[in-house]
Parts: structure tokens; sequence; C-alpha cells
């Protein structure tokens, strides 16, 4: 193959990438290198795979269970010495990453566990919180339409944050307030590979549906809402609800790969964005109206595993306007350990 298009190619992808979410270009770089890995090692391979099949195929195979377990621990020490004083800080990051899939026919059920949180401690302060989120899903599907490989999907997923934090400066955040709960119904497809001598396997689904959102707040205060003093005489109850329940068309894309690219060597992707519109009616909505009012989220990961040492990138985007005005984006680029169960 052409090793000098391959690297163009490669180059043009993650400029793109970093356009899109704005990356820090020291984590472009290592997710270069990162994919590089995988990629050039796995194309000088003898090509051993089956040819890529749709998960809802008529004929009849038998069940299927998949599981994994993942948890993982990352620490970066860091002394500053000033004049005759020493400033000694540890940063952490803590993740798990669960999955649980059934193949069966006509039915499948797969159910997910993100989970992320890291901290900076020292001793001149208070901990500080650097990422916190949760997620959690279940998605039963259906074959509904088998000459066109079509399944009915049926997704619940619910985001919330582990430790207390702030939102805008001055809007508090804690467990399970907020909480952002959606059902989403939609039809599409599934689609997934695996190499003949397991070496990789990925899988992708993909549709387009309606969802029914629900943002469970306590006291967590609404961007719309933040102008207005909350007082006794005055609740934040009088100006938002405890839920708040909003729906629209939404859509749905989740892809995963995984390949051992040699011994011990293991190179893992996943990319997942949901999108909610929001507007109930009976027409298509305008783009502009579509994104402005829209809850968008987009988990990327990406990591290479030697044994139990990795190095692992986290790109978190999420856009609502009821938690921000502007989107948000937290990164994190991990040197740590990570164990497989």
């Amino acid at each position: 193959m052409n090793s000098g298009s391959t690297w163009n190619d490669w180059k043009f992808a993650f400029f793109i990438l970093s356009s899109n979410i704005r990356i820090h270009p020291s984590y472009s770089f290592a997710i270069i290198a990162l994919v590089l890995c995988a990629a050039y090692p796995a194309h000088a391979q003898q090509d051993t795979t089956t040819n890529t099949t749709d998960s809802t195929a008529s004929a009849p195979k038998p069940s299927l269970y998949q599981h994994s377990i993942q948890p993982s621990l990352g620490v970066t020490l860091q002394t500053i010495s000033s004049g005759d004083s020493d400033a000694v800080s540890a940063v952490w990051v803590t993740g798990l990453d669960a999955s649980f899939f059934y193949d069966g026919d006509p039915w499948q059920f797969g159910a997910k566990l993100h989970a992320i949180y890291g901290e900076q401690n020292s001793g001149s302060g208070p901990p500080r919180k650097t990422q916190d989120d949760l997620v959690a899903s279940v998605t039963p599907s259906r074959t509904v339409l088998p000459a066109f490989n079509i399944r009915l999907f049926l997704e619940t997923a619910a985001e919330t944050q582990m430790g207390d934090g702030v939102v805008g400066n001055t809007t508090p955040t804690k467990f399970l307030d907020p909480v952002f709960v959606y059902q989403s119904l939609f039809l599409g497809k599934r689609f997934e590979s695996v190499a003949e001598d397991a070496s990789w396997q990925y899988d992708l689904t993909a549709g387009v549906g309606y969802a029914l959102q629900e943002t469970v707040a306590q006291n967590f205060i609404f961007t719309q809402n933040r102008n207005i003093v909350v007082t006794a005489q005055n609740p934040l109850s009088s100006m938002q609800n405890e839920i708040t329940l909003e729906s629209g068309y939404s859509a749905i894309v989740d892809f995963n790969l995984q390949e051992n690219i040699g011994q011990n060597f293991q190179f893992t992707t996943g990319w997942k964005t949901v999108a909610i519109n929001r507007i109930a009616g009976p027409s298509l909505p305008h783009a502009s109206t579509f994104f402005e009012n829209a809850r968008v989220t987009s988990l990327l990961m990406v990591g290479l595993q030697y044994k139990f040492l990795s190095i692992s990138y986290t790109g978190d985007l999420t856009y609502d306007r009821n938690v921000s005005l502007r989107r948000s984006l937290d990164q994190s680029l991990v040197f740590g350990f990570k164990e497989t169960l």
C-alpha cells in the first residue's frame, strides 16, 4: 500500500476532528500516534477477515453473550519550587467502562456504563474536580423489517455527575442534580464484523426516531432562570419544575472497535453521539432551530493498552441550552493502568 498516501489521509481526518470539537493540539498528536500504531500493523497482516454482515440477517444463529468490565486509574505528581517553598500536587483520574450484549434472533439487548472522575489535590488548597461524568444506558431491539434488515430500538439512558461542582460560576451541581434521562424509540440498523482469527471486531448502530427527555433538577437552575434571585418568598419551584419534560426527533450513532495489534497489545476506540431536538411538532424543524434547541452529547474514547499499562484519550462534548449557552468539552489524556475483567 502507499504509506505516504495513508499518512496524508490520517492527517486530514484528524484535522477535521480537531476543527469540529476543538481538541487541544497536544491531544491531537497523541491520538494520531495511537491510531497509527493500530492501523499499520493491521494492514501489514494477511487478510483473514470475514465479510461485514448486518446482525439482523435472516439466517438463524445461536445466541451470543458478550460482556466486559474495564476499571482504570491514572496519577500525575507535580512539584513546583518557588523561593524557599515547595508545592506538591497530584492529579488523578479513575474510570470504569462496562458493557453487556445479548445477540439473539430476533431480539437483541445491550447495556453500557461509562464513569470517569478526576481530581487535583495539593497542600495549598482544597481538592478541585477536573472531570466528572456518569452515563448508563440500556437498549433492547427487535427485527421489524427482515427484508430490509431494519430493527426497532428503544434506548433509555441517564447522565449525571458524581461529585459536587459549579456550572456558570454560580450554579451548584451534585449527584443526580441535575440528571438527564431520555427514552428514544428509533428505527435503524446494527452492523457487526469479526475477524476469522478473532484479532479484531467492530459494531455500528445508527438510526433516527423520536425521544422523550426528562431533566430532573432540585437545586440546579436552568440558564434562562439564572438572572432571577431565588429566595424563600420566590423559590426555585415557582420558576421551573423539578421534572422538565421535553420531546422531539432524535438521531443516534454508536461505533466501537477493538483490535489486537500485537502480542499483549490492544487498540480500542468508541464513539457515540446522541442528538434530540426537543421541538415537538408534525414537521421537521429548520436546521438552525434544531441545533439551537437540541441537546447533543458526543463521547469519543481512544485507547492503546499493553498488558495492564494504558494510554487513553476521552473527549466528552455536551450542548444543552438549559445547562449553558455554550458547548462544554471535557478532555483527558491519561497514562495509567487498565485491566479487563
